[in-house]
């Protein structure tokens, strides 16, 4: 019996097996990109439409509280006899509520936001001071 080599298209067993591989990993990562593509895609959109929804919903409710101070005036104003005075009661109450904004602001600001993780990197300096001072002669 004579040994045959395979025939030039053949290239033997392992050698196609990893080939097949190869290519069938190459079309599996295309397919996954392009998905991870459509779907941001998707996702940028959406995240426009919120951004847009989120905008109109601030603006909204400043132009309400816009005009719910300048009704408050109007009336004051009415009601006193002088729109200047109610204007600066106006103004004074807007200063009273940015200062009590301000403090809640400043004490939450004041909590740490990361108290475990913190903790263990303390832990690690001192540790790593410790190491440095007894290695040094």
């Amino acid at each position: 019996m004579a040994n045959h080599p395979p025939p030039p298209d053949d290239e033997g067993g392992v050698f196609r097996q990893v080939r097949q591989f190869v290519q069938a990993s190459i079309q599996y990562s295309s397919a996954r990109m392009r998905l991870a593509r459509l779907e941001s895609k998707e996702a940028g959109i959406h995240a426009i439409k919120v951004l847009v929804l989120i905008a109109a919903t601030i603006g909204t409710a400043l132009f309400a509280w816009f005009f719910l101070c300048f009704f408050a005036v109007a009336w004051m104003a009415v009601r006193f006899g002088d729109w200047s005075w109610a204007a600066l009661v106006m103004a004074g109450a807007h200063v009273v509520l940015l200062l009590i904004l301000s403090a809640v602001l400043k004490k939450m600001s004041a909590t740490p936001l990361f108290p475990l993780t913190t903790e263990e990197l303390k832990k690690d300096r001192e540790w790593l001071e410790t190491q440095t001072q007894t290695k040094q002669p």
